[in-house]
């Protein structure tokens, strides 16, 4: 049979297992190994919740995967290609679990396709599923119309596997191992750049969504969360911004709170989102710093209003000084009061100007 030739099978067909490639061609793994091939009927499988919930991929479903998986199936099988991959452990009660081919498995039962054959795997010693499911999610898609996993497709599953060993063992020549074990078609540069990601952050960014103030308004709006000082169907003004206390973001928005307070009397709803780029583990620290920058700022009103109302014409600053400005009547390296009204410049007329530069001249 020529390679790269279709097929067909009927939905209540189940392929020849004998067409298959050899046991040798299987592909092979650290951490599990092939030990046969079984047709299975699609409903009898666990798929561990199926696509979305296929975590080796760090860009989850592809819909439009599944489409062109759907066009290659209407034609039929290639027998060259190896199948889905299943395991079976005792511990799962004999059931067959769904490890690689979670889409094509979509696909499969999106064409009603009743029975299927699967490479079954076993664990090997040392290793649990977690680990087999990472190698194979990341390393097994040679197959039809198959995804190849890109640099950042590795970079959760190399950080949840660092996070698996004991603390503080693991280099950065361990990683590069660990990413070079799994069957990949990267760059050096691309190695040694996602090893650096995995190894520098104990959670990557891919894990928090990115958000610009604008896309974050849009977002919660179509919630019923208003920003930009409009006001919730509870009557409460809106601000959404990026938490980031020391920065300008907080000051900014708070004196639009005050404002908002002083124009209509309500108090406002503040909705934060982490800066692009915030690590998965630092989100709730950075939005909770930014809760307790705007509570410093509460509270110092709350004592100002000790004040006011024993004086109701105090306020917590005074005017000072500015530095000498105007050359011609400041005087020369002092300052000027701020409450001082700055003396008007002697007006001199051309005559005078004139006379001058022709005193100066004839010296």
């Amino acid at each position: 049979m020529s390679t790269h030739t279709h097929t067909p099978i009927g939905k209540n067909e189940v392929p020849d297992i004998s067409l298959l490639p050899s046991k040798d061609a299987r592909r092979k793994f650290r951490t599990g190994t092939y030990t046969e091939t079984v047709a299975l009927d699609l409903d009898t499988i666990d798929i561990g919740g199926g696509t979305e919930k296929n975590k080796a991929r760090a860009l989850g479903t592809d819909t439009n995967h599944i489409s062109d998986l759907l066009n290659e199936f209407t034609r039929g099988i290639r027998y060259e290609q190896l199948p889905p991959i299943v395991v079976k452990e005792a511990w799962m009660g004999g059931n067959y679990m769904l490890v690689d081919g979670f889409t094509r498995v979509a696909a499969l039962k999106e064409k009603e396709q009743v029975t299927w054959v699967f490479d079954v795997y076993e664990l090997e010693k040392g290793y649990n599923l977690k680990d087999l499911l990472t190698e194979i999610g990341l390393g097994a898609n040679n197959h039809v119309a198959s995804k190849k996993s890109k640099p950042i497709d590795f970079v959760t599953p190399g950080i949840e596997w660092v996070e698996r060993q004991p603390k503080d063992t693991i280099s950065k020549v361990q990683i590069k191992e660990w990413v070079n074990n799994i069957p990949h078609s990267f760059s050096t540069d691309q190695v040694n750049t996602t090893v650096d990601k995995i190894y520098n952050q104990v959670y990557p960014d891919r894990t928090v969504a990115t958000f610009t103030e604008s896309r974050a308004a849009v977002y919660l709006g179509t919630l019923g969360y208003s920003s930009k000082g409009l006001k919730d169907d509870d009557g409460l003004h809106g601000r959404t911004f990026a938490a980031s206390s020391n920065a300008t973001h907080g000051p900014r928005n708070f004196c639009h709170i005050l404002k908002d307070f002083k124009e209509t009397g309500r108090r406002t709803r503040v909705n934060l989102f982490a800066p692009n780029g915030t690590p998965a583990k630092d989100l709730k620290k950075v939005i909770d710093a930014q809760k307790a920058e705007f509570l410093v700022w509460a509270e110092a009103i709350q004592e100002m209003a000790v004040h006011i109302k024993a004086d109701k014409n105090w306020v917590p600053f005074e005017f000072g000084v500015r530095p000498s400005q105007i050359v011609e009547v400041d005087p020369d390296g002092g300052v000027v009061p701020l409450c001082d009204t700055a003396p008007e410049p002697n007006p001199k007329t051309e005559v005078d100007e004139f006379a001058e530069l022709d005193t100066t001249f004839n010296q």
